[in-house]
């Protein structure tokens, strides 16, 4: 019998409706408060679900709590490597459920759903590799009669609260390295994108994850604050907004102290030197397109400002409207379409909301995405352009979350720094030069977690799951990804051995 076939139908359903899945089963009845999910394509009501109430949410942290004390923290390395590719194999089997769970949730194109289920059973297997490879120890220099080690340990029960642009990948980016690290981990996925998070706890128990170990609360904020003043969490890591990662610091520090990762928001430079010009005007507009509006600019190391040297802005403008022209919106249902509507209506009013902004604000719309061709319906807004604002336009500054791109020219190294570091985020930048000194003197200078440098328009295989970086300023802090991610998940103790 397949992985597949024993899974009930009725377990299928029970995600579906985005019920909790604590310790190892569904909670059938939950009384939390009524939510409602509407459908991107058209904006009709696809579900009602109930939120978990405090009760639940306290079934959900003992249960993780026994299960870390009991079962995940004593296994052996090698026993937890196994249940992990287990659990990773186990999500690609259930390839087409998950696709269909984001899709619907959030309007995500079906053949880009299908394909992140492959990036998010990877975190999950790149940990377990991990497992018994990361060095988990190290023992000083001590005097004769004194030996010291210093041991890295789980840090107990994770809290995960992960936002909705990528329901799955984000879930395994936080599962992979915790559960690896062993932790017992609790997912809280955004309230409008829920049922693939509980598909993935269903799965995880399935593929022979212990009881516990992993639990789903489908929920609100609400749901999200009771997580972070519980005491007996140990850790909590969250993917979002800045504005909801301050309220969790706030939250935080009316209650208890523990760890806390945070990534948070962005407004991403990627800065345009002439010298590219011998790339091909074309090809570096492509690229820079296909990036800024990738999963329809709901990304949040989108590369959304671009500052382009004056010497080519009016040659490279006019290459990047003509690409973006060329991307057509359309139902996610459809194999060949690799751009949907926007998650919600709340995204679509803020996202239209900046357009007119920096329309009324005397910015030239080279290219407007409102009401595209086909799609009178639904949350749709196709590739937008702006250019002629100034730099502290709330337009430049401020994070859209959307398929709008400004343009802004500048004169030298310093005016593009000048530029590129004038923002609150510091999450991610890209320069393009031929020159390699270029690259490295800017790349030391512009204030973001990852910086990538191109100076070719050469498909090469990057770090892929070993990646990792930190953001800085107003998009948070800790590492994710790579070895470092993992280490994110433990805590350093120090044993110390007098013998004489």
């Amino acid at each position: 019998m397949t992985l597949r076939e024993k899974l009930p139908a009725s377990s299928l359903q029970q995600c579906k409706h985005a019920l909790p899945f604590v310790d190892g089963d569904f909670i059938e009845s939950p009384s939390g408060p009524l939510i409602q999910l509407y459908s991107p394509v058209d904006g009709c009501e696809t579900l009602d679900y109930r939120a978990a109430d405090s009760a639940e949410i306290d079934a959900a942290v003992a249960a993780a709590a026994s299960a870390f004390d009991k079962v995940w923290a004593e296994l052996s390395p090698s026993s937890r490597k196994r249940h992990l590719t287990a659990f990773a194999d186990a999500i690609l089997a259930f390839e087409s459920e998950f696709a269909e769970l984001d899709s619907v949730d959030m309007g995500k194109p079906i053949s880009v759903a299908r394909g992140e289920v492959a990036i998010a059973a990877g975190f999950i297997r790149y940990y377990a590799e991990a497992i018994d490879k990361i060095v988990m120890g190290e023992v000083p220099l001590t005097g004769t009669g004194a030996t010291e080690i210093q041991h890295w340990r789980p840090r107990g029960v994770v809290a995960a609260i992960i936002p909705w642009n990528f329901p799955l990948i984000n879930a395994c980016l936080k599962l992979g390295p915790a559960l690896a690290a062993g932790n017992t981990c609790i997912l809280k996925p955004s309230d409008i994108s829920p049922r693939s998070a509980v598909l993935l706890a269903a799965v995880a128990t399935l593929a022979g994850i212990p009881d516990g170990v992993v639990s789903v609360l489908p929920g609100d904020g609400n749901t999200a604050k009771q997580l972070v003043a519980d005491p007996t969490v140990s850790m909590l890591t969250f993917t979002g907004s800045t504005a909801t990662g301050k309220q969790i610091l706030a939250e935080m520090g009316k209650s208890t102290i523990k760890p806390v990762l945070l990534e948070c928001g962005g407004k991403s430079a990627e800065i345009v030197f002439e010298s590219t010009r011998e790339l091909g005007i074309e090809a570096v507009a492509s690229r820079i397109v296909a990036g800024a509006f990738w999963n329809q600019g709901q990304v949040c190391v989108a590369r959304s400002r671009i500052l382009i040297q004056a010497s080519c802005f009016d040659e490279l403008s006019a290459a990047i409207v003509a690409e973006a022209a060329k991307i057509k919106p359309g139902l996610p249902s459809s194999e060949d379409v690799q751009f949907g509507p926007l998650a919600s209506r709340q995204q679509l009013e803020r996202v239209l909301g900046y357009i007119d902004r920096g329309v009324k604000e005397g910015g030239k719309l080279l290219l407007d995405g409102r009401s595209p061709a086909n799609c009178e319906s639904g949350f749709f807004v196709g590739p937008t352009v702006i250019a002629g604002l100034e730099s502290d336009s709330p337009v430049v500054r401020e994070e859209i979350f959307g398929p709008v791109i400004v343009l802004l020219p500048f004169d030298d190294e310093e005016h593009a720094l000048t530029l590129a570091n004038d923002s609150e985020y510091g999450l991610a930048a890209t320069l393009w030069t031929t020159s390699q000194s270029q690259g490295h003197r800017m790349a030391a200078r512009v204030r973001a977690g990852k910086v990538r440098v191109m100076s070719s328009l050469a498909m090469v295989e990057p770090a892929g799951f070993n990646h990792s970086a930190e953001p800085c300023g107003q998009s948070g802090f800790g590492v994710e990804g790579g070895l470092e991610g993992m280490r994110s998940y433990l805590r350093k103790q120090s044993v110390e051995h007098i013998y004489g």
